[in-house]
């Protein structure tokens, strides 16, 4: 017991016990500190490590600042009921036959898949990380567990490399909305005077370009490479040491 309680005093890092060694803090191998000249020793001592650390963050920052971001756009394509001397405003008129509608030509333009559901209804392209693509929905104001529609509106977004791409996209998006509306109400013998409407806010749509600061990726890539750099040696000192116990 008391050689036992000794050796917890007079063990560090590897270094065995120490004959005539004075009581000191009870460290053991596993739960030893290393200290900043230790780890400044270690990556002299490794240094293609350090090396290779340098030139994988120095390529991945080169591709950091290389971003150029993307071009965002969105509108809102309202479906409008036929205009009645009971119901002259359209704009007013709300319908739960018109939020069908909408969800309608939304599954005949966009296809059978299935819809990612989101927490929000005010959820973008942008913001779960789409850097070219587009999107058709019917907002959905239910929460992650219930479903909503309340709006007789289609939300069309679009992401693009360039501004003309994302403007064209948007416009392709709004004119197949359009066409399957009018294919759907010709299809139902729907009297041109009844049919329903679309309109377009804003129209023209806002071009927006996203991108992040060049100046905050370079210096986070470079934090990242460096404690990657340095647990990566720490990790490989730590482990030569334990082999040097074993011999």
């Amino acid at each position: 017991m008391i050689g036992n309680f000794l050796k917890l005093y007079t063990t560090a890092w590897g270094e065995g016990r120490t004959e005539g060694a004075s009581l000191r803090r009870p460290v053991n191998r596993w739960d030893a500190s290393v200290t900043p000249w230790d780890l400044i020793r270690s990556m002299i001592r490794r240094w293609p490590i350090l090396v290779a650390g340098a030139v994988c963050t120095a390529v991945l920052g080169y591709f950091a600042i290389g971003d150029d971001g993307v071009y965002y756009t969105r509108t809102d394509v309202v479906f409008l009921a036929p205009s009645s001397a009971l119901y002259p405003n359209s704009l007013r008129t709300t319908s739960e036959d018109l939020i069908i509608t909408a969800g309608v030509v939304s599954k005949a333009v966009t296809g059978p898949g299935r819809v990612t559901k989101y927490a929000a209804p005010d959820v973008t392209l942008i913001g779960i990380g789409v850097r070219d693509g587009w999107s058709i929905r019917l907002p959905d104001t239910g929460g992650q567990w219930a479903s909503n529609f309340a709006s007789q509106l289609l939300v069309v977004e679009a992401v693009a490399a360039d501004p003309a791409a994302a403007k064209e996209t948007l416009q392709e998006l709004i004119d197949r909305i359009a066409d399957e509306l009018n294919s759907l109400q010709r299809d139902a013998n729907v009297d041109p005077v009844n049919d329903i409407t679309l309109s377009v806010l804003p129209e023209p749509a806002t071009i927006y370009h996203v991108g992040g600061s060049k100046i905050r990726a370079v210096v986070m890539v470079g934090l990242l490479g460096a404690g990657a750099t340095a647990a990566l040696v720490v990790l490989l000192d730590y482990r030569r040491r334990r082999l040097s116990e074993r011999v």
